[in-house]
């Protein structure tokens, strides 16, 4: 099927008029950074779904024409940690319902500020379902993680999206290639896997939690 998304090189198209990927990477991930520091300029005043679409937009506006829509065609992408084969992640036409039924069980939940564990706990389990929705073409975690931020400060909880932003992406030792640190995305993967393919949220959770702590993340989180 071929991808409205995408120019002919693969690369995303989008509205600054680049065609390296490697360069709208670089972009994308600039304009991001500033965009997840200042959400507090989003009206959060809305349902929780509605909260999500506006996330994105928020994110990705300057970027991307279709900020804050949901994708339209189905999307596959090879996982390093699984390995090279991709989740299954919702079709277009069940995202709307498959995200509103994921966000409003996670909102009808039992949250309690002054238990951290619990608190990381769920919110691992929860955000991991709604991230296996991948509602947009593209910008997922980032998403996921910025609203994840809003909803914590609803529920008494501050998560400081400064160590989240350091952890985003994977990272390679220059000489040899090797992976030192795998990324965010990495541990969502994991942590979304079906019941019969044994999923590990332990290392989402435990970004979380030290999130959500404001404590160090450990140099040597591994998966």
């Amino acid at each position: 099927m071929e991808d409205p998304y995408v120019l002919e090189n693969g690369t995303l198209k989008n509205k600054l008029g680049i065609t390296s990927y490697d360069i709208l990477r670089t972009a994308e991930c600039d304009i991001g950074f500033v965009k997840l520091m200042t959400l507090d300029s989003i009206d959060t005043d809305c349902d929780p779904v509605t909260l999500i679409k506006r996330v994105h937009q928020h994110i990705f506006e300057d970027i991307y024409q279709w900020a804050g829509e949901y994708r339209t065609m189905p999307i596959y992408k090879m996982e390093l940690v699984i390995p090279g084969v991709s989740l299954q992640y919702e079709e277009p036409e069940n995202i709307a319902n498959s995200l509103n039924k994921r966000v409003t069980a996670m909102y009808l939940d039992k949250w309690n500020a002054n238990d951290l564990d619990d608190f990381a706990e769920k919110l691992t389990k929860h955000l991991a379902k709604i991230w296996r929705v991948h509602p947009f073409r593209d910008g997922n975690t980032r998403t996921t993680l910025a609203f994840a931020e809003i909803f914590a400060k609803q529920h008494g909880v501050d998560l400081d999206m400064g160590k989240v932003m350091e952890k985003l992406s994977r990272k390679k030792n220059a000489e040899t290639g090797r992976i030192t640190k795998y990324s965010v995305r990495d541990r969502f993967v994991l942590a979304a896997l079906d019941e019969k393919d044994y999923p590990e949220p332990q290392a989402l959770n435990k970004f979380l939690r030290a999130a959500i702590s404001k404590v160090e993340i450990e140099k040597d989180l591994e998966i």
